[in-house]
């Protein structure tokens, strides 16, 4: 059991093969991240011991692999985010911590820099709207 954060910043909770997001911002109540699935959990924190409870189930296969690259890219964007290491570096690094059964799991390189080029510049607050000037046209 592990909790990442999607891609617009909101915890997920990566539990025996599936991905789960909060339901109505509650600590204890988890549902399926995808839209048909009526997977539910709830996990309490009793006297420092996690318990969980499958609501209801998933009806569809559980998605280890799935899991496996969120891990690492998540690895790979925190890490972009506060340092200033050279991407091949951070990459190998977490490539490092996968155990080699579960390298085909990973994406490839350039996807891997990519992510981290996009974390990095994240990281900087750059705007990256597109902005058309058109010059006054005197008449």
């Amino acid at each position: 059991m592990s909790i990442i954060q999607s891609s617009k910043k909101k915890d997920q909770l990566l539990f025996d093969g599936f991905r789960y997001r909060r339901a109505n911002k509650s600590q204890v109540t988890w549902r399926c991240v995808r839209n048909s699935c009526a997977g539910r959990l709830t996990v309490d924190n009793k006297e420092n011991h996690m318990q969980y409870n499958i609501l209801t189930d998933h009806n569809h296969a559980p998605n280890p692999d799935e899991l496996i690259s969120k891990q690492f890219k998540t690895k790979i964007e925190e890490r972009a985010e506060i340092s200033n290491e050279a991407p091949r570096k951070i990459i190998h690094e977490a490539l490092s911590e996968i155990h080699p059964d579960d390298a085909l799991a990973v994406p490839n390189y350039t996807s891997n820099a990519r992510l981290r080029a996009r974390s990095a510049l994240s990281r900087r607050n750059i705007d990256f709207r597109c902005y058309i000037f058109y010059p006054l046209l005197c008449i």
